[in-house]
């Protein structure tokens, strides 16, 4: 990404592309983060059929909502992506009702769970693309 514009988004106005958390990252985040003063570096976000949409960054998002953000600070990721594995990962997360950041709570696995539940099926879509 180049250097891009830093923004705010409301939190509820960001969807998720991805159904899980590793639980191994949230642990090394929670780590770092500073719950009273949240400071991280901007999560890449892409409109997606008229929404922000993360295209990364999720585990940071979800200990931003943890700490009580009620905004995000984004920045638009014109990284060239496989737009259609993210439309399909969106369309997934949508089937399973998280479409908020905060509807990843109750989602965080282990580390080989996610490689299993989430990158794996991930891959299988990028694969035919």
């Amino acid at each position: 990404m180049r250097d891009a514009e830093v923004f705010a988004v409301p939190l509820t106005g960001v969807r998720p592309s991805q159904l899980y958390l590793n639980g191994r990252k949230l642990a090394l985040v929670t780590q770092w983060f500073d719950f009273d003063d949240p400071n991280y570096d901007p999560l890449p976000v892409r409109e997606i059929e008229g929404r922000w949409t993360l295209t990364d960054g999720h585990t940071r998002a979800f200990v931003a909502f943890l700490s009580g953000a009620t905004e995000l600070r984004a920045t638009r990721d014109d990284d060239d992506l496989p737009m259609g594995t993210y439309r399909r990962c969106v369309e997934w997360c949508e089937d399973e009702g998280v479409t908020e950041i905060g509807d990843l709570a109750g989602r965080v696995v282990s580390a080989d769970a996610f490689e299993k539940k989430w990158v794996a099926r991930c891959r299988s879509v990028a694969d035919r693309e």
